[in-house]
């Protein structure tokens, strides 16, 4: 079978491409002429030129292609609606255009638990309505609801995965601006950490994607994919922290001051024209400043998907990845 991913030099997508050539596919990823593709090409990876907002090299890359993977996004690190707007709902958009016109056999989309809002979350399944909470969340579900018009209204084939926060080797987001802060010593916990964060290893993700991709059980349905543990922030930091044989300490910062300066400096960043770093973003502080931790219920039952990389684990991975990857 023959399969395309987008995104496949990213965190997610480059787990993704390795469990799928390691399971016989054959794999295309779509990339753009500036990115680095020598791991792709280690892998006989077949590469198709593209942008996915040039709608001719999509529908090249979709040629002859049984399923899409669509991995590719921008992520919550700030910058303009605009291109939030471009990359996340517009490509998406023309993605599934390319799609349709090569009749793949299923269209598969990596999503986000954000698209439930950033409001406490115990417990919430896949149930719970869409709730925008910043250009990430709002986009997300813009591009959600054009899969499910395509579902409903013209019977395309779509699987949504949802994961909660991710980690791994290739992660150029999350783990270089933990270190940086950990680095710190003095490190500020929103409400003392005591609110719980999901976290999920690349990997998992990627397996639940590729169950996404052949269970019979998931055209039609999304799934929320975390590790399945639940813990605080405070506890899932001190993770971290251990793995980089660091000893910070932690504050303790009041949500509500927190996050009206970070609305403050977000106003203040729009007019002047620059971008906040990621740990100032609201969306962010709003995010640490409530619980989240999701169900997975229905991703095991229906998709057979267990986790198979515990945090111990994984941070060993990420580290080691971290201290050989090429500069």
């Amino acid at each position: 079978m023959r399969v395309l991913v987008t995104g496949a030099t990213g965190l997610v997508g480059s787990h993704l491409a390795q469990q799928l050539v390691e399971a016989g596919e054959a794999v295309r990823a779509l990339v753009r002429p500036t990115s680095d593709v020598r791991r792709l090409q280690a892998l006989g990876i077949e590469l198709a030129p593209g942008d996915l907002n040039d709608e001719k090299s999509l529908r090249s890359a979709c040629r002859g292609v049984q399923i899409v993977y669509h991995c590719a996004a921008r992520l919550p690190l700030g910058g303009r609606r605009e291109r939030f707007y471009r990359t996340n709902v517009q490509a998406t958009a023309a993605l599934l255009r390319a799609a349709q016109a090569a009749e793949v056999e299923r269209f598969v989309y990596t999503s986000t638990v954000d698209v439930y809002g950033y409001a406490d979350q115990r417990g919430t399944d896949e149930e719970t309505p869409f709730r925008a909470d910043g250009y990430y969340s709002e986009t997300k579900i813009a591009a959600e609801k054009l899969l499910w018009q395509a579902y409903r209204s013209e019977h395309f084939p779509v699987a949504i995965i949802r994961p909660c926060l991710i980690y791994g080797p290739y992660d150029r987001n999350l783990w270089p601006a933990l270190l940086r802060m950990l680095a710190g010593h003095h490190v500020p916990l929103i409400g003392g950490g005591r609110t719980l964060a999901d976290i999920v290893y690349a990997g998992d993700v990627a397996q639940a994607l590729r169950l996404a991709g052949r269970r019979a059980e998931a055209l039609g349905q999304a799934y929320n994919v975390t590790d399945g543990a639940e813990r605080t922030v405070r506890q899932l930091l001190s993770a971290f922290a251990q793995a980089l044989h660091l000893e910070p300490r932690f504050f303790r910062l009041p949500y509500a001051p927190a996050y009206g300066a970070a609305q403050l400096l977000a106003g203040i960043s729009r007019t002047l024209g620059f971008n906040l770093p990621a740990d100032l973003q609201p969306d962010i502080i709003k995010a640490l400043g409530h619980d989240r931790h999701f169900n997975i219920g229905k991703a095991r039952a229906q998709l057979g998907y267990r986790p198979q990389v515990d945090l111990e684990t994984g941070l060993a991975q990420t580290l080691a990845w971290y201290n050989q990857r090429p500069v």
